[in-house]
């Protein structure tokens, strides 16, 4: 039988403050995966926040492509994906 493994989806800043959670976990083996347990998982306004325009996603803390929302990348067992907001700056 197979094990279940898991990855650690963590938020940073402002989407940690906007969704109420510093993290969760996943047994989603690719982004697509990942986007329908983060339905599942969070109410409509938190998954919102986390599609905003300039939101970034790492994978074990390497940046994936623009537009995390289409992606179809892979996430290896026991990852940790990192959403971080926009960058701001003056």
């Amino acid at each position: 039988m197979a094990e279940i493994v898991t990855i650690e989806v963590k938020f940073f800043a402002s989407l940690r403050e906007h969704i109420a959670l510093g993290s969760l976990t996943s047994c989603a083996a690719s982004m697509p995966e990942l986007r329908q347990d983060l339905v599942s998982q969070l109410s409509v306004a938190a998954y919102q926040v986390l599609c905003a325009d300039g939101v970034r996603v790492a994978i074990n803390q390497t940046f994936i492509n623009d537009g995390w929302q289409d992606s179809a990348e892979t996430i290896p067992a026991g990852a940790e994906v990192a959403f971080l907001p926009p960058v701001t700056g003056g």
